[in-house]
């Protein structure tokens, strides 16, 4: 027979596993154009923007240059930004990663080799560039932002978000 805290304590080891799984399953690895690996959990700690897109996206250079902004206005808070190409390595060289769309940046470039972590979060409907924003525990924060207008308020819609999550 099982006694109430036998119960209580199976059903704390049932909620810690599944909460540890739900955490493996949202570390996710990606690679610099200089060949490092960086991973989803080494980011914690910070609130992350992973705008994913790739050199193709007509969208790219507006893009890039928006987080620009984000990345200018968030200089040393906890705050990590990348841009992260759904690039195949057979399409696009690392080289070619190092500027992408032909635009210097000082945003770090991230490749999602297989594009898992673009599979995962971009949801039902993927659509580039597509915008996910994780708070310092690593955990996704919102629904992606999918698409991007230049004439819209991106860059303070995204501050907005980034502030709350480092005020909490």
């Amino acid at each position: 027979m099982f006694t109430r805290s036998k119960i209580i304590i199976a059903a704390i080891a049932i909620i810690t596993g599944v909460a540890a799984t739900a955490n493996a399953q949202q570390d996710f690895s990606f690679s610099t154009p200089s060949g490092q690996t960086v991973t989803l959990s080494s980011m914690r700690g910070n609130v992350v923007v992973l705008l994913f897109s790739g050199v193709q996206d007509p969208q790219c250079r507006d893009g890039l240059k928006a987080l620009e902004s984000i990345a200018d206005r968030y200089q040393g808070k906890e705050v990590k930004i990348y841009w992260v190409s759904v690039n195949p390595a057979t399409e696009v060289t690392n080289h070619q990663l190092e500027s992408p769309s032909g635009l210097a940046t000082s945003i770090p470039v991230l490749r999602d080799t297989n594009q898992a972590a673009f599979k995962r979060f971009s949801g039902k409907r993927a659509q580039l560039p597509t915008v996910v924003v994780f708070d310092r525990q690593g955990n996704s924060f919102g629904q992606p932002r999918k698409g991007f207008n230049p004439n819209s308020d991106f860059i303070n819609d995204l501050a907005s978000l980034i502030d709350s999550l480092l005020q909490s």
